[in-house]
């Protein structure tokens, strides 16, 4: 009989998550909030971040959402859920210029592919950026690369 998989529950949790991923760590995310289908991250502003006129740089947002969407995900799938991003559409609305927060929400979980939205918005909640997410199974790329 197969184990249930660890779902990602609580701040801490998620929190742990970051501390062990090697990309994380640059950000400084900080987690806002964690529950089923649903995480909301802040994004400190950084010198590093801005790209000439004050405006933090369009990628900086993508990687939140994108990072954000991840852990929703597991809220879902697992901690330990091998998945990858497979598709990512971003709609930039307006320009960031302090601390950023993210809400990233699965709209479906599927055995293979999961997809969702993560809307990201400014201290005053202006929303700054609307993303699309799908991702899918590692084991699923695996086995298409292999196929080929």
């Amino acid at each position: 009989m197969e184990k249930p998989p660890l779902l990602l529950e609580t701040v801490e949790q998620a929190e742990e998550v970051l501390r062990n991923a090697p990309f994380a760590t640059i950000w400084h995310y900080q987690v806002r909030h964690v529950q089923a289908g649903k995480v909301e991250l802040l994004l400190p502003a950084q010198p590093q971040f801005y790209r000439p006129g004050g405006i933090v740089q369009g990628g900086c947002l993508m990687s939140l959402a994108d990072t954000a969407f991840w852990l929703a995900a597991m809220t879902e799938l697992g901690i330990d859920a091998p998945i990858v991003t497979l598709e990512m559409k971003t709609n930039f609305l307006r320009g960031a210029r302090g601390d950023v927060y993210c809400r990233a929400e699965v709209m479906k979980s599927g055995r293979r592919v999961t997809y969702g939205t993560a809307t990201i918005s400014d201290g005053a909640g202006q929303t700054l950026s609307h993303h699309t997410l799908t991702y899918i199974g590692a084991e699923a790329v695996a086995a298409t690369t292999l196929a080929i």
